[in-house]
């Protein structure tokens, strides 16, 4: 009897939730002028938006190392955005473009206008209209009001999870609908994607670009994810950042080709030209700004240091930190570097033993000298993903109250050189002029000339791609069709070593 009165009451309970939910989305629903669809997003309101998107505007730029500061360009950026902006059926928003200095080929929005597109979006676009695609894109997020629609829905979630978790007494299961609600935020639906890139090309359309822009960027852009997911040995769409907040299927790549038939022809604006000759400089990959990878070594100009990458190990660069793992799975062990500042003037030692590990404190630290700067190491047992390890710290005097310092978990078991290499990675470590350190990979122009070929304009680039040069020649300027070739008289792009 207890039980059958426990599944009367969990029922009963379940019901009214499904029914209150049900009618706060009917009665809270409201027609987007944009899409002319029903839409639930009254959890978030414009006024919202608004707060949301400029207390997470500055969040976007520490995540994405800030911004480019090429006023030129930047403003480039500004000038397309407006244009595109300035006939939408939102008018009430106060559109703001941002250009970061990001290597990610990336785009996105978020509520009260905020869009970012990152450098490395501007290096696979092949022309102006190319780059408006991809901005109309995102305002065609905000204008379908995306954010506030996935918001709205991730509240009813999370009420409904909390009711039912009450009904059953059970914690869990509102924390799974939370997990739950947070995955669904991390990307666009596919029904969203595809409305964004319709609402980008009416916006391009409007702009008096070619509409056909939007379906010319997404294949290019699958084709670079396609081969840089080829050269990490994954598959699909693993290696670009992009596709994971914008799903790519090839029902968008159909769509949007059909959506730009749509349109009669209008003024068709490419500007190609222009467009090549304005990303004339910009950096491929990481800049000086940043630190990069080169010749086994990782070199940072403007801080004014370099380190010896271990053979066996590859590198993430973060704005924050630089991470150091293996590049294949058998191997285990990872060693993360940063830069840290220090409320007490101490010595390297000191700072482990009192600053860096207060709270755990250490029985031997030693001091030692790094290429003639002042440091010390302490090493401990700890464990990494589950497994024991050995944790050392390397930290380094840079400046006063401020430390270089390396963190090495190696597991037990782990192979004697790779424990060697990062060891004498940490041991590397040493100050160069910021004229030493060169300058990063940057965008240059070739014109092909007659008698030129794919192979032979490609030239020159091994060093940055490996055997992979030509086919990164070819996806870069957007020659992905299998017959397609390199025309006499165009601007080609070329990832030029300084």
């Amino acid at each position: 009897m207890p039980r059958i009165v426990y599944k009367t009451f969990v029922r009963n309970n379940f019901a009214v939730v499904l029914l209150t939910c049900f009618s706060m989305i009917l009665s809270a629903c409201s027609t987007n002028p944009a899409t002319g669809q029903r839409q639930f997003a009254s959890f978030m309101s414009p006024q919202q938006e608004n707060k949301v998107g400029a207390e997470e505007h500055q969040k976007v730029l520490k995540q994405f190392g800030g911004l480019v500061k090429d006023k030129a360009l930047t403003d480039y950026v500004t000038k397309i955005g407006q244009k595109l902006a300035q006939d939408t059926e939102r008018p009430d928003v106060q559109y703001k473009f941002f250009l970061l200095d990001s290597p990610e080929a990336n785009a996105f929005a978020i509520p009260g206008g905020y869009i970012y597109i990152t450098r490395g979006i501007l290096a696979l676009a092949n022309d102006e209209a190319e780059l408006a695609a991809v901005i109309g894109h995102e305002i065609g997020h905000i204008t379908g009001r995306h954010s506030a629609e996935r918001y709205s829905h991730g509240v009813v979630t999370s009420l409904g999870a909390a009711i039912i978790g009450a009904a059953l007494d059970s914690p869990d299961v509102a924390r799974a609908a939370n997990i739950g609600k947070n995955l669904y935020l991390s990307s666009y639906s596919r029904s969203q994607e595809n409305e964004a890139d319709m609402l980008g090309v009416r916006y391009l359309h409007r702009a008096g670009y070619d509409p056909s822009a939007m379906n010319r960027f997404l294949k290019s852009l699958g084709a670079y994810s396609e081969l840089e997911a080829k050269v990490a040995g994954q598959s699909g769409t693993q290696g670009l950042n992009y596709f994971s907040t914008h799903p790519l299927t090839q029902e968008r790549v159909t769509n949007t080709n059909a959506e730009a038939r749509k349109y009669p022809a209008n003024q068709m604006t490419v500007n190609k030209n222009d467009y090549m000759k304005k990303i004339m400089g910009l950096a491929w990959g990481s800049s000086s700004a940043q630190g990069y990878e080169r010749d086994g070594a990782f070199i940072h100009p403007e801080i004014g240091f370099k380190f010896n990458v271990p053979i066996f190990a590859s590198i993430v660069n973060r704005p924050s930190e630089v991470v150091i793992s293996p590049k294949d799975t058998t191997s285990q062990g990872v060693a993360v570097m940063d830069m840290a500042a220090s409320k007490l003037d101490v010595s390297p030692a000191a700072y482990i033993q009192s600053v860096w590990m207060e709270q755990e404190p250490l029985q031997i630290v030693e001091p030692i000298t790094i290429n003639g700067l002042s440091a010390a190491t302490a090493v401990f047992p700890g464990h990494l993903n589950g497994r024991a390890a050995q944790i050392r710290l390397v930290a380094i005097q840079w400046a006063p109250k401020t430390f270089i310092r390396f963190q090495i978990a190696m597991p037990q078991g782990i192979a004697a050189a790779v424990e060697q290499g990062y060891k004498d990675m940490a041991f590397s470590f040493q100050r160069i002029n910021k004229t030493d350190g060169g300058s990063g990979d940057t965008i240059g122009l070739v014109m092909a000339q007659q008698g030129d070929s794919i192979q032979g304009l490609a030239k020159g680039q091994e060093k940055i791609f490996g055997k992979y040069y030509t086919e990164y020649f070819k996806v870069l300027n957007g020659l992905i069709a299998p017959q397609q070739n390199i025309r006499v008289g165009e601007l080609y792009k070329v990832i030029r070593r300084n």
